[in-house]
């Protein structure tokens, strides 16, 4: 499909190639950033409904160097003895054999902008990042956005990750999946503790939801303007080791870990055959105000049965 650079009918357009801008109208909603800085692709900023950003932008190096550069994106921190994570998290300092990886966006191959959503597929590789010619993997990825009846954003990934040099062992891993770096007053209440403040589908808050298996999370706070908002991160029943194991730490990093030792993954690693692939979906969705338990459920099962 021909690249589409422009304004289309829903009001969506693209602009630029590093990043790419992403625009509703005048507002910037998000930019695609192409992980040859921060080791992975990601999306830095998203702008919610309240029109202030929800989602972490770049943080000093001496801050995001220990787990995650800001904004949201997919990562995974032991394929074939590659940890394709920037800086070093709990419990990796136990694996030093594990070598450094870069993912990098290679292009895009379309752009769709109809009604209410506009659709990316943009591809990816997985290589060395002491020699980035040797590709470990690829990954093709199709990245939609569209605002729901509730004026809420959606965002979601469908990538298929693809063994297309040599066969690939996912192995167990603490880290990694789905990441998204909130914003301070989205991550914890700070008037009322420091104990970050999240709930899951089946009722349990704060640390009784650390690291137990969920389809989906809320977190609810304030955006970067002070305003009440929430996130709710969704995982596709058909990913590997769902339900995933949700971690929120004292960065503020939401992660949906799908090769935890925990749970449904631990019959991990998961190996795929050269010429063969392994898929992972997520949705997140941005509210303003408060998030209803029922919102999300009724987004959850319209989401797991694509």
């Amino acid at each position: 499909m021909a690249q589409l650079i422009g304004k289309g009918s829903g009001g969506w357009s693209i602009r630029g190639t590093e990043p790419i801008e992403v625009f509703h109208g005048d507002r910037r909603v998000t930019s695609y950033r192409t992980g040859y800085e921060s080791i992975v692709p990601r999306f830095e900023p998203v702008v919610g409904p309240t029109g202030k950003a929800c989602i972490s932008v770049g943080q000093p190096k001496e801050v995001t160097s220990k787990h995650w550069p800001g904004g949201l994106g997919f990562a995974l921190g032991n394929v074939n003895g590659y940890r394709f994570l920037p800086g070093v998290s709990e419990g990796q300092e136990e694996i030093p054999l594990l070598k450094r990886g870069l993912i990098l966006h290679r292009g895009m191959n379309g752009v769709l902008i109809k009604d209410s959503a506009v659709v990316m597929r943009v591809k990816s590789e997985w290589v060395d990042a002491e020699d980035p010619v040797r590709r470990i993997a690829s990954d093709r990825r199709e990245i939609t956005l569209f605002h729901r009846e509730d004026g809420s954003l959606a965002l979601s990934l469908s990538l298929e990750l693809m063994a297309d040099a040599g066969d690939l062992e996912l192995g167990v891993d603490e880290t990694g999946g789905w990441m998204v770096g909130l914003v301070p007053g989205m991550a914890w209440k700070k008037e009322e503790r420091e104990e970050p403040v999240f709930r899951n589908r089946e009722g349990l808050r704060n640390s009784e939801a650390q690291k137990a298996g969920s389809n989906w999370v809320v977190c609810q706070g304030l955006d970067a303007g002070g305003t009440a908002a929430g996130v709710a991160v969704l995982d596709h029943p058909g990913n590997p080791g769902s339900p995933a194991r949700w971690t929120l730490d004292g960065e503020g990093v939401l992660s949906a870990h799908p090769f935890s030792s925990e749970g449904a993954a631990k019959t991990m690693p998961v190996l795929v055959p050269n010429g063969e692939s392994v898929f992972f979906r997520y949705r997140t969705i941005f509210f303003e105000g408060e998030v209803p338990d029922e919102e999300v459920v009724k987004a959850y099962e319209a989401f797991a049965q694509r």
